[in-house]
């Protein structure tokens, strides 16, 4: 019954620890993950509209038809 009971002990503090570690990961995520992903969602946005913006800038003044970015 002693191994028993050893291995319960260790699967418990097995189960301590990986809930510690998860913790960890999903707090740092969280604090420094999401932030950077938003700027960079946002990165995109804007060079998206300088994009739209040269197209029609060029549409208007009859330039070439496309548009030579290296974004897209």
């Amino acid at each position: 019954m002693s191994s028993v009971a050893g291995i319960a002990a260790t699967a418990e503090k097995l189960a301590r620890s990986v809930g510690k570690a998860a913790w960890l990961a999903g707090t740092t995520f969280l604090v420094l993950g999401l932030p950077l992903l938003f700027v960079l969602e946002r990165e995109m946005q804007i060079e998206q509209m300088e994009y739209e913006q040269q197209s029609q800038m060029q549409a208007l003044l009859g330039g070439p038809s496309d548009v030579n970015n290296s974004y897209y």
